[in-house]
């Protein structure tokens, strides 16, 4: 039996589902809710549980590696558990149809003790049962790395099996080492240009075995597309995004009116930020700079000052760090929390940038990586964004590097984007706030 990750995330949203709804009825059994006052129960906290899966989400609860360490599950737990019973205090507030502190607290004690017990159960039957074995065919850095990673890590849904490091095997041998393995993937580089080996696929296929290209299967594990594997052709093969065009206005639409709100309500903060600023270190109170935007056109990007005012003669562009010398003290303040990134909610009105995308580069660096990577200019196919999939799974690019790995992460996002995933996205990136 197997299921894949977002199978697997699933069943555990269903089970943390029925956890809070038996923890609800074993409180109004406890403390003898009937008739219409639990129905008031039942109705208010269907809007809170639906409050507290979104926060599960944020914070990372339906991450499968949580699972690696019974310590770290507690502190999740507990840590998202006491936001949830702040988040109820306000709805009861907003809602004071009924105060109940006292089955607020069963609740939360029951769902905790449920979920936890749930996660067990499931953490259990993930391990034992629900896996695929694997055959990698080919000796490449990324047939490597995934049999390093699937070697290793126990809740990717898969198990290594063997491995052929060249395409010298026979057809016989192939198929009675795929037998003694129980292998039900099969990973190849090359797998279409090896003439020989197609007809071996395909009777595989026909015997119910999932067969991946190496880049698609790497794709799938890690979340990103190593550069070393794709070209053009891989790009007009995977990437015709055009073909999305009504969802274009979709996200059009959804960006303006989010970032709208979002702007309302944080401009009260803007004086006490604007005041730090003046106080901290002399200079301008907004940073601007000129970024590569959609189908490579220039426009002027607006942030709060988090860096010692320079000449821009002086003002090199360049890489930072977090312990980058020229970040003022309210500068890191602003960095950690991401408020200097607010002023470009101007930016997605302006429709200049949308809320997810690849985050937009200054000019002199977008250039380097062109020279690094030629392929560098397709994330500009799409607007750069607030936030993105590489800055939530990739670190700060602090060099060239850095910024050629989260390049991978940029082409994931193209290859998957969807109104969903964008929210998604942008859920998960409210944790860094």
């Amino acid at each position: 039996m197997f299921l894949g990750e977002k199978g697997r995330k699933f069943i555990l949203f269903i089970g943390d589902i029925v956890c809070f709804y038996i923890a609800l009825f074993l409180t109004a059994k406890i403390r003898n809710l009937e008739g219409e006052y639990f129905l008031i129960h039942l109705k208010l906290f269907s809007l809170i549980f639906f409050v507290w899966l979104v926060v599960f989400y944020i914070g990372r609860f339906y991450e499968l590696e949580i699972f690696k360490e019974r310590k770290q599950l507690w502190a999740i737990i507990f840590r998202l558990q006491i936001i949830n019973i702040l988040l109820a205090i306000i709805i009861f507030y907003l809602y004071p149809v009924i105060t109940p502190k006292t089955n607020l607290f069963l609740i939360i004690l029951f769902s905790t003790i449920l979920i936890l017990l749930w996660r067990f159960f499931i953490n259990s039957l993930f391990l034992k049962k629900i896996f695929y074995r694997v055959l990698l065919i080919g000796n490449s850095q990324e047939i490597n790395e995934l049999k390093d990673y699937i070697s290793l890590e126990q809740f990717s849904g898969y198990r290594f099996g063997a491995q052929i490091k060249d395409f010298s095997a026979t057809e016989k041998d192939l198929k009675e080492l795929i037998k003694k393995e129980n292998i039900k993937v099969i990973v190849s580089d090359n797998l279409l240009k090896e003439e020989k080996m197609r007809k071996f696929f395909i009777e595989e296929m026909f015997d119910e075995k999932e067969i991946y290209d190496t880049v698609e299967f790497y794709e799938k594990i890690f979340k990103h597309i190593p550069l070393s594997c794709i070209d053009e052709n891989w790009f007009l093969n995977y990437l015709n995004i055009y073909r999305q065009q009504p969802k274009f206005l979709i996200k059009k639409i959804f960006d303006f009116i989010l970032a709208l709100i979002v702007f309302l309500i944080s401009f009260i903060f803007w004086p006490f930020i604007i005041l730090a600023i003046k106080i901290n270190s002399p200079g301008p109170i907004f940073y601007k700079s000129t970024r590569v935007g959609k189908n490579g056109q220039l426009f002027k990007v607006y942030k709060f000052r988090s860096m010692y005012y320079l000449p821009e003669n002086k003002n090199w562009s360049r890489w930072s760090s977090e312990k980058d010398p020229r970040i003022t003290s309210v500068g890191n303040f602003l960095r950690k929390n991401h408020l200097d990134e607010l002023p470009q909610l101007i930016n997605i009105l302006k429709g200049e940038m949308s809320f997810v995308g690849p985050r937009p580069m200054e000019k002199k660096l977008f250039d380097l990586c062109i020279d690094a990577n030629p392929l560098y200019y397709l994330r500009n196919i799409v607007k750069p964004g607030l936030t993105g999939w590489a800055q939530l799974n990739y670190h700060y690019a602090a060099c060239l590097d850095d910024e050629l790995k989260k390049f991978e992460y940029d082409l994931y996002y193209l290859r998957n984007r969807s109104f969903w995933f964008d929210l998604a996205i942008i859920l998960r990136t409210i944790k860094y706030f």
